[in-house]
């Protein structure tokens, strides 16, 4: 059941949720063991952006840099120095022409 607010779980669920937890990972050597299989997977950066990707995706959030991003790694030095130049000129007090 979703509520309203947004919380997917009374009080009453959240605990007995808690509890099975405890008790599931109540065992050292088993956290030890899926402590060090993570560490395995995760170790690929490619995992770990497919993960950020994944859930920017499910929150609905697009990113909306990515094309400035892609633009900025496309320019040339001189072009990113000169487009710092002018970006900075009216803060440093400098004419940009």
């Amino acid at each position: 059941m979703t509520k309203p607010s947004g919380w997917k779980h009374s009080p009453e669920a959240k605990a007995k949720i808690a509890e099975r937890n405890r008790a599931r990972w109540a065992d050292p050597a088993e956290r030890a063991r899926v402590s060090e299989e993570t560490k395995i997977r995760m170790a690929d950066p490619a995992v770990r952006q497919r993960i950020r990707d994944g859930m920017a995706r499910a929150a609905g959030v697009a990113d909306a840099l990515q094309p400035l991003r892609d633009a900025w790694r496309s320019a040339a030095p001189d072009v990113r120095k000169r487009f710092l130049e002018e970006l900075f000129a009216p803060a440093c007090g400098e004419s940009s022409e």
